[in-house]
């Protein structure tokens, strides 16, 4: 099987899971936010947006982390570091791959490199956190009717429950039974 049409179907696959549990998630999040404020707070198009910018949130974050990921790699000169004949450039240009892939078999075997995949991920779960609670609140509930306690509420609860921890579970026994076609 070719290689390409291998990552292309775990991308497809991972994004196919992004959009479909973001829109389970938000969906029964903003449904609870409106039971408990009333219909007339949250309204369809906050339902909407709310889907809308917490996947505009995790791809800004992939894009942050990896250039800010660049950046460093380049300032401290350590692309011409290699592990397992990966040059570090190449790892921070792979980050959403190795995102969906993360390498949960280091761990004992080789501390380091668990460690440095993790806290990426880690890194990229925060900076996820950051971006949808700024664009729930700017974008969703600016203009919303409910006090400002309720508005941080809606905030911290959608920022919560939406948060991309998807990263934390591996996909690599999908692309293993890929590399097997």
């Amino acid at each position: 099987m070719n290689i390409t049409f291998m990552v292309v179907t775990v991308f497809l696959f991972f994004f196919g899971l992004i959009f479909l549990g973001k829109l389970i998630i938000s969906g029964y999040v903003t449904y609870l936010l409106s039971v408990k404020f009333g219909d007339e707070y949250i309204t369809s198009q906050m339902k909407r947006d709310t889907y809308i910018f917490g996947i505009v949130a995790d791809l800004a974050a992939i894009g942050i982390v990896s250039l800010v990921l660049i950046i460093l790699s380049n300032t401290t000169n350590i692309s011409v570091i290699e592990i397992d004949g990966i040059t570090f450039l190449q790892y921070y240009f792979c980050l959403f791959f190795y995102a969906i892939y993360p390498e949960y078999s280091y761990l004992g075997v080789n501390n380091q490199a668990f460690a440095e995949g993790f806290y990426i991920i880690l890194a990229l779960i925060a900076v996820s956190l950051i971006a949808s609670c700024i664009m729930y609140y700017f974008f969703v509930f600016r203009k919303s009717e409910l006090s400002k306690p309720k508005k941080f509420y809606s905030v911290f609860i959608l920022t919560i429950t939406t948060a991309p921890y998807y990263f934390l579970f591996s996909f690599a026994s999908f692309g293993s039974s890929m590399a097997l076609l």
